[in-house]
């Protein structure tokens, strides 16, 4: 009788192709294509305001960047009233990452005891030394249409070359994209 089960599978013809198989990963970035100084971060506009303010001189994250990363590119989030756009640019140490405890406790900042004392579930601190304000903020649907975005950064993710030079570019060119905050 197996033989007989066997025979007919062979035989069976099926309505439809075998499905592929679909790859859940995403493609990577070209590297030549992003600026590896440069990363895009998320942050609720309540978070940002105090950083204009310069109440909070500290950004916490749970990860690490890489040493050599100078400049957070923050997307301001739509939750509470905020812009969802890519609004500021920070200008961090290439090299400083602070951990708990590390943080120094003078000037004052937003969050810095309750990382100093392990109470955030962030591990990395990155000390805030300029804040610039773009002149024309890239809007979601820019990032969407004209920079290939999928949407709104989760994470964080380097900036990419284009968006680079037509928003930052080489100092000598900035002074029309961008106004200094502090």
């Amino acid at each position: 009788m197996a033989s007989r089960s066997s025979t007919r599978d062979k035989h069976r013809i099926t309505k439809r192709a075998p499905a592929k198989a679909k790859s859940h990963s995403k493609p990577k970035a070209n590297p030549s294509n992003r600026v590896l100084t440069d990363v895009l971060l998320a942050i609720k506009s309540v978070h940002l305001a105090n950083i204009v303010s310069r109440q909070k001189n500290h950004e916490y994250r749970k990860y690490r960047l890489r040493d050599g990363v100078e400049r957070l590119w923050l997307y301001e989030t739509a939750e509470g009233g905020g812009k969802a756009s890519i609004t500021h640019v920070a200008v961090i140490p290439d090299s400083v990452r602070h951990v708990p405890g590390s943080v120094p406790t003078e000037p004052f900042g937003i969050g810095n005891e309750d990382f100093n004392a392990g109470l955030k579930q962030s591990k990395y601190g990155y000390p805030i030394l300029e804040l610039y304000e773009l002149v024309q903020p890239v809007t979601l649907a820019e990032m969407k249409s004209k920079w290939a975005m999928g949407g709104a950064p989760m994470g964080w993710r380097y900036v990419g070359s284009d968006l680079w030079t037509d928003r930052w570019g080489e100092s000598d060119e900035r002074e029309d994209k961008v106004k200094k905050v502090f």
